[in-house]
């Protein structure tokens, strides 16, 4: 056995394939995405809203990350997509 150990980089690109290889897979952390988002936006809509809205740097951080991650959430949904309907596409060829 070598002594080379793999980079965060190869173990994070294999982890990737592995989750958006199969639909069942992404799905899954599709939902799990899903559901962190919704906590995120509850925790800054009720409990965190005072904290939130006495620092305006915290609010932009606390809403603009959340943005981003929401938008990403959408991303992933979007390549789901994409992923099932070529995947019916080669479905229906056979």
């Amino acid at each position: 056995m070598s002594g080379k150990r793999a980079s965060w980089v190869a173990v994070c690109v294999g982890l990737a394939r592995m989750i958006l290889h199969t639909r069942e897979m992404r799905r899954k952390l599709l939902f799990q995405l899903l559901v962190l988002l919704l906590l995120l936006v509850g925790f800054g809509a009720w409990p965190l809203a005072n904290w939130l809205s006495s620092h305006i740097w915290l609010f932009l951080v606390w809403w603009g990350a959340s943005m981003v991650y929401g938008l990403l959430v959408i991303l992933l949904a979007v390549y789901d997509m994409l992923a099932v309907v070529k995947e019916e596409r080669e479905n229906r060829g056979n």
